[in-house]
């Protein structure tokens, strides 16, 4: 690949540094309450406000992965990519209304907490496992190397130097002060990716001859839907993203649901995640028009991960690269810190105080939290180059979320949902999603089920889960009802709570209001590009 490295000036240079001195600062300003006990630095105390918790998703989701990579696909396929930030409204959904229910309900500390309350320790701990092996070998390599990426080509830097250095930079104020510390700062960085994001798509506007209409192109590139024989993105596929996948990403992944554990009250909860929903409108064109407007600019490029470094040298004035170069070490930072908390989290609470230290003291688990951090950053940090082995980076996320997270999602929906589900059968697919990691390294090196579409496999693994759970459940002795009552989902949750009657919510902060408007909007969207 051509090296697309910028020379920032020496304006653009200061605009840059200034970028991470705020960020430091909100860091450890907002974070220096978050040693006091577990609560505050796992969960920012439960005081997180709705508009911090909205910001803080985008922020956390979106990284270099989604720059480079998801630019990438948007570059090579067309409008169809954008089905990663527009159809993920169903998976908010169940969050909203089913999940976050349940789980603010009984107030837990963790996703695996959850499952630990539903079926015992073991099942709670195999998924805290499963979440571990997935943020260790996928998630934080694949930021740190894919952010790595893009110091390299915009900055000149060695690629494992600028790997370190995200290392130093997110990790001193994340493992300073949790929770808090990151949820404040991923609110300043998920502004600016919103408002880095429209710029690129109002100067590619101006740039490209034709506007809008040539940089949505034509054929399928013109589509969100394509045909179900469609080699990468077929619509059935797509479909798995949005229920399967997505379900899984935000209702079961304790890296974004943690944010809405940490919320004031109930309403807060929710309402971040509505704020969310309403904010991929502009993210989508944030992180998937770029493609299409590098497309439109050059279809030429030797590599689709190039389109948005080539956007950013050829696209983006004198003066404001400073700016976009912070967007994107904004974006970085945010998964990377919410990553690095949410896996000491699991670590520390599910791991080492549910195996092994039980009567710790909130002073020692906050400790112990902080020296895991660092191991899990220097840990991240070793892996990242295995990620260069892969063809796309986007397609190195893609394969492995789509086949190890199936079978979590079917428990997690099967739990919830029908108190038959026993732990028997709830912890033998657990189980089942850690050899999925190894099909994903198979099909790439060897090419076996490569004639299988990743998404459509995805959405076969998840129905053969349910019905695995299914058959054991009934082969196995069926949970009592007063144990597992607490932990299911009722007709009743979809009605305001007692909390937020007692706080006298008018009818324009009612929840199902604004979510209406919510799919209202994507209705509009999708008939229009369909």
């Amino acid at each position: 690949m051509p090296e697309l490295s910028v020379k920032l000036t020496p304006f653009e240079i200061a605009v840059f540094t200034l970028y991470l001195a705020t960020v430091i600062y909100i860091g450890f300003r907002s974070g220096r309450k978050g040693k006091e006990s577990t609560s505050a630095f796992f969960l920012a105390g439960r005081r997180l406000p709705w508009f911090v918790i909205g910001f803080s998703l985008i922020a956390s989701s979106i990284s270099s992965e989604q720059f480079i990579g998801e630019v990438g696909w948007g570059y090579k396929y067309g409008m169809a990519v954008a089905n990663w930030e527009w159809l993920v409204w169903p998976a908010q959904g169940l969050l909203l209304f089913f999940f976050l229910p349940v789980y603010l309900k009984n107030r837990i500390f963790t996703i695996p907490e959850y499952l630990t309350r539903r079926f015992g320790r073991l099942a709670g701990s195999t998924f805290a496992l499963v979440c571990m092996i997935q943020y260790l070998v996928i998630n934080l390599p694949l930021v740190l190397y894919s952010g790595g990426f893009v110091l390299h080509r915009v900055f000149g830097l060695n690629l494992y130097l600028a790997i370190w250095l995200l290392v130093l930079a997110a990790g001193s104020y994340t493992i300073f002060g949790g929770l808090s510390a990151v949820a404040w700062v991923d609110l300043f960085n998920g502004a600016l990716l919103i408002a880095g994001g429209l710029l690129v798509f109002t100067l590619g506007l101006f740039a490209v001859d034709g506007g809008f209409t040539a940089i949505v192109g034509t054929g399928e590139r013109a589509h969100l839907f394509l045909p179900a024989d469609h080699p990468e993105l077929p619509w059935t596929g797509m479909l798995a993203v949005a229920f399967v996948m997505g379900g899984y990403y935000y209702s079961t992944n304790q890296f974004i649901t943690q944010r809405c554990l940490a919320a004031k009250n109930v309403w807060h909860g929710k309402m971040g995640v509505v704020l969310a929903a309403f904010l991929a409108i502009p993210l989508g064109l944030s992180v998937t028009w770029p493609g299409l407007i590098a497309y439109a600019l050059n279809p030429n490029l030797p590599h689709p991960d190039d389109a948005y470094p080539y956007l950013i040298q050829t696209l983006i004035p004198v003066g404001l690269r400073g700016f976009m170069c912070a967007v994107l070490i904004g974006a970085i930072m945010s998964t990377i810190d919410s990553l690095v908390n949410s896996t000491s989290s699991l670590l520390t609470l599910d791991v080492y105080k549910g195996l092994f230290k039980k009567t710790a003291s909130d002073t020692h688990l906050v400790k112990f939290a902080q020296l895991s951090g660092i191991g899990l950053l220097i840990f991240g940090g070793l892996w990242s180059p295995m990620v260069g082995t892969f063809g796309s980076i986007f397609s190195y996320a893609q394969d492995c979320w789509a086949l190890m997270l199936a079978p979590v999602m079917a428990v997690f929906v099967l739990a919830i949902f029908w108190k038959r589900t026993t732990t028997t059968a709830a912890i033998f697919t657990l189980f089942m999603a850690i050899p999925m990691l190894l099909i994903v390294f198979l099909r790439e090196k060897t090419g076996i089920l490569a004639s299988y579409n990743i998404f459509n496999l995805s959405a076969i693994i998840f129905v053969v889960s349910l019905a695995i759970i299914a058959i054991i459940s009934h082969l196995s002795e069926s949970p009592p009802p007063e144990k597992v009552a607490a932990t299911l989902w009722f007709p009743g949750m979809l009605r305001p709570t007692e909390e937020e009657v007692k706080l006298g919510y008018p009818w324009w902060k009612r929840i199902g209001l604004w979510f209406s408007l919510v799919v209202l909007c994507f209705t509009i969207i999708y008939a229009i590009f369909w």
